[in-house]
């Protein structure tokens, strides 16, 4: 996972060399993408001394990962990507927000669902009004002001 996490920050921040800068000294499209790849080192660099350091003592198991989840959430992040352009931004993001929130582990389906159109709504409002970050656009995304 550790080496999953460095190679996407490694490609993200390959990624957003191409990105345009700001305007007036305000942070550019690149800012946040930059943040996520640094947040991604770190974590893997984190996860590789909680590694090391944490080793079962005789007659504890160590603690297991649910790897159905992990593999889910992987699944659903790659889904996202790929689906972007194509979906939008509303839908995906959504989508991705919802299935996020269930594996998770929401008791209830619609307030994972709600919570996720809440979410995304406000996310596509911020970047996309506030800071003018060009998300790709569906007609829905045009219609909910993105």
């Amino acid at each position: 996972m550790a080496v999953l996490l460095l190679g996407a920050a490694v490609a993200i921040a390959v990624d957003v060399r191409g990105y345009r800068d700001g305007a007036g000294g305000e942070p550019g499209p690149a800012a946040i993408p930059i943040l996520v790849a640094l947040l991604c080192a770190v974590a893997a660099i984190a996860l590789v001394f909680q590694t090391l350091r944490s080793t079962a003592l005789p007659g504890q198991s160590a603690p297991s990962v649910l790897p159905v989840r992990v593999i889910a959430t992987v699944a659903a992040l790659t889904a996202a990507g790929l689906l972007l352009q194509q979906i939008g931004f509303f839908v995906t993001f959504t989508g991705l927000a919802f299935a996020a929130g269930l594996l998770a582990g929401a008791r209830r389906w619609w307030t994972s669902l709600g919570g996720a159109v809440v979410i995304t709504w406000v996310v596509m409002i911020f970047f996309g009004r506030l800071f003018a970050v060009p998300l790709p656009a569906a007609p829905i995304d045009v219609f909910l002001g993105g």
